[in-house]
């Protein structure tokens, strides 16, 4: 949806003095109309007499205490005086998706034709952009130090969403302010529980003016997700997994407490590496790397291998640990694109269930025979 003129003069107006993507300050912020159940990274508040603001906490990794604020106005309304964020109407018509996740939830909630650019376009799953993509519907504005900005500012797009890794990617946003480009972070990605990943749908569906619509498809995710671990519980034996495989000789192992150990427990199996209360990865060399290895029944995620011969093929020693003699290595690659996408990263990020329902298929196929397949590949 565009923004008048008067509102645009406004809007811009009031975010001179910090930009569009401004941290935020003392903005006078209502009542609390979503808190969420598992992400931490956003709460929805209201806002004047119709509209509501949309606080994203902690947006990128290393962003203690830093909040940033979008108004999302409606029926015309105005951000009152003084506040400091982005400021855009509800129910977009033209957006950029700077993340493959974002297109996710933007699918789900029946808004994927406002999808007028992406970043990397290849590594999209998402077929409805991947055919607009081909068709010139859909624009790849490039990533990183290749950006588009001219591309970008021809859309005319009422935002623009972006992320920061281990930054607040101030090269982008101070680009974007300057070109009077409105942009906002979407946080999703920072979160460790499957379900809290899942749950930006709610934010998402705010942007759009369908927060119900949002909050509904969130709880049919959780709902699911949490009857799958209740029956993986139930199981009495807890299978062991390893994860990833060796970068340059070092093997990087994610902490007890990221997305995929997390998803690993809630199937009713445990983390070899356990170990490393946080939710960091930590890199440990190769060779302590094979002793776990050793000891795991379930090998997942070994980098871009879909077969075991590959595997072998990138170090002959990965054929001595059993859960490769045994096949039991599976790698997330089951749906992915030419170019070497995956949508376990895309729409898996959104469907903690459907992942939670390969992962215990594997573990537990004795408790759902049925359910996997979706996601992850098992390498032959």
């Amino acid at each position: 949806m565009k923004l008048s003129a008067q509102y645009l003069f406004c809007a811009f107006a009031a975010l001179a003095m910090m930009g569009c993507g401004g941290t935020s300050g003392g903005n006078h912020k209502g009542d609390l109309l979503y808190s969420p159940r598992y992400a931490t990274g956003f709460e929805i508040r209201a806002i004047g007499e119709h509209s509501s603001v949309l606080t994203i906490k902690n947006p990128w990794q290393g962003a203690e205490g830093i909040e940033i604020d979008l108004f999302i106005g409606h029926n015309g309304e105005l951000p009152p005086e003084g506040f400091v964020g982005s400021v855009m109407e509800a129910g977009p018509d033209c957006v950029v998706t700077m993340s493959s996740t974002y297109i996710a939830l933007i699918d789900t909630l029946g808004f994927i034709n406002t999808v007028r650019g992406v970043s990397g376009a290849g590594y999209v799953s998402n077929p409805a952009i991947r055919t607009a993509h081909a068709e010139g519907r859909v624009a790849d504005v490039g990533y990183d130090a290749n950006i588009g900005y001219e591309t970008i500012v021809a859309m005319q797009p009422d935002l623009v969403m972006i992320y920061g890794v281990a930054g607040d990617n101030s090269a982008v946003t101070k680009r974007l302010d300057d070109l009077g480009v409105t942009h906002f972070y979407i946080g999703d990605y920072v979160e460790n529980h499957p379900l809290g990943k899942a749950e930006w749908v709610v934010a998402m569906a705010e942007i759009y003016g369908c927060r119900e619509r949002g909050e509904e498809i969130f709880e049919g995710i959780a709902s699911r997700y949490e009857q799958l671990s209740t029956l993986a519980s139930d199981s009495e034996h807890k299978p062991s997994v390893m994860l990833n495989s060796p970068y340059r000789d070092t093997w990087f192992v994610p902490g007890d407490r990221s997305y995929l150990v997390t998803l690993i427990n809630d199937a009713g199996a445990e983390y070899v590496c356990a170990g490393n209360d946080s939710d960091a990865s930590r890199p440990i060399s190769t060779e302590t790397a094979y002793i776990y290895a050793s000891r795991a029944d379930y090998w997942l995620n070994p980098n871009q291998a879909n077969t075991i011969a590959q595997l072998r093929a990138e170090n002959p020693k990965f054929g001595d640990i059993p859960a490769v003699r045994n096949l039991n290595v599976y790698n997330c690659t089951a749906r992915s694109t030419p170019e070497g996408g995956s949508d376990f990263w895309e729409s898996g990020s959104l469907r903690a269930d459907r992942v939670l329902a390969d992962l215990i298929a594997i573990f537990h196929p004795e408790v759902a025979p049925d359910e996997g397949g979706y996601y992850f590949l098992q390498l032959k």
